[in-house]
């Protein structure tokens, strides 16, 4: 499991060091990762971070007086937070007491200089390993024998400021922001060339949206059409319709075929019909067919001649023909109805 160590000054830095060494010699499978140290030489180390922040599991931010308001520590505790749960993020707060920190690293549950608190945050480490994780038996054992060495440690960098002389020594903050600069103009650059000449990849995929944007254009143009041309057919053309095909064989062409006008506008209908087609062809007896002949009429009638409904279509002109409709099916099913 990886572990993010967020570090911003010499105290802190030196703290991140000390959990660095410390972490997996209690939890084998814990993979710490401190910048200045894991960052190999060459790399950007803005993508190295965003990376890292990115693919770990766990985040312990150590926290000092001299860094409590740090941009550097606050951007990574940002970053932490919204790659991961917050019970997977604690400030590690050294030389430093609860009620003086501020900001948002509040927003996580903290972790003093405390061997049982040192313990709860190793236990939530364990537990974030997964299946790398260890038994209680063995973390309880490892943490007393280790646990020591880590206090020594720490102890020692009590009395070292940020200001001591090794820290005066240390590159200026002004190169991170001189590094920061450079990277956005370096990226605003890049933009501005593929604005300029796009990689041909991406003008393939733009033509490749355009022609399909195109074809589901032409598609629905014609869809548009087809529906057009079955508003305006004159009643007469629905009623040659419904005898034209024979039933000779129980198909029901014809009526399968009006229907289909009102699939779009009423498809309700439709759907009704299709049923009562299906129990028609059925060997379902002379009742039951009768019953669904009577259902699809009261449904078509109340669709078709209910007044609200006539007002709706009466305003309508491509969908007038429909006005026609309930009086042409219902005398083809008064022939259903008596032949079968």
């Amino acid at each position: 499991m990886k572990v993010f160590i967020s570090w911003s000054g010499n105290k802190s830095h030196k703290v991140a060091l000390v959990f660095r060494e410390w972490l997996p010699s209690v939890i084998q499978s814990i993979e710490p990762y401190v910048s200045s140290e894991d960052i190999d030489k060459g790399a950007r180390w803005s993508t190295d971070i965003a990376k890292e922040l990115e693919n770990s599991t766990f985040g312990l931010l150590c926290v000092t007086k001299e860094n409590l308001n740090a941009p550097w520590l606050s951007f990574e505790a940002g970053a932490l937070s919204k790659t991961m749960d917050k019970s997977l993020v604690s400030p590690f707060l050294f030389d430093i007491k609860r009620s003086e920190v501020n900001g948002p690293i509040l927003q996580f549950q903290s972790t003093i200089f405390e061997k049982e608190d040192i313990k709860k945050l190793l236990n939530s480490m364990n537990k974030a390993c997964g299946e790398g994780c260890i038994s209680n038996t063995m973390l309880e054992k490892a943490f007393d024998v280790w646990y020591p060495t880590l206090e020594c440690d720490l102890l020692a960098l009590k009395d070292i400021s940020d200001d001591s002389e090794e820290n005066a020594n240390a590159p200026a903050p002004k190169i991170h922001t001189a590094e920061i600069l450079e990277e956005i103009l370096e990226l605003s650059r890049n933009n501005q060339k593929l604005l300029r000449n796009p990689e041909p990849k991406t003008i393939e995929s733009i033509e490749e949206i355009k022609k399909l944007v195109a074809e589901q254009h032409v598609r629905n143009e014609k869809n548009n059409e087809l529906r057009r041309m079955s508003r305006n057919l004159h009643p007469m053309f629905i009623e040659e319709i419904l005898h034209v095909p024979p039933r000779a064989g129980k198909n029901y062409w014809g009526l399968l075929m009006v229907l289909g006008l009102l699939r779009n506008d009423l498809p309700w209908i439709y759907d009704l019909g299709k049923e009562l087609i299906d129990i028609l062809k059925s060997t379902s007896n002379k009742e039951d067919k009768q019953e669904a002949i009577e259902t699809f009429r009261m449904m078509m009638e109340t669709s078709l001649e209910h007044p609200m409904m006539r007002e709706f279509y009466g305003t309508r002109k491509d969908l007038m023909f429909v006005k026609e409709f309930p009086y042409i099916v219902n005398r083809y099913l008064e022939d259903v109805s008596i032949t079968e």
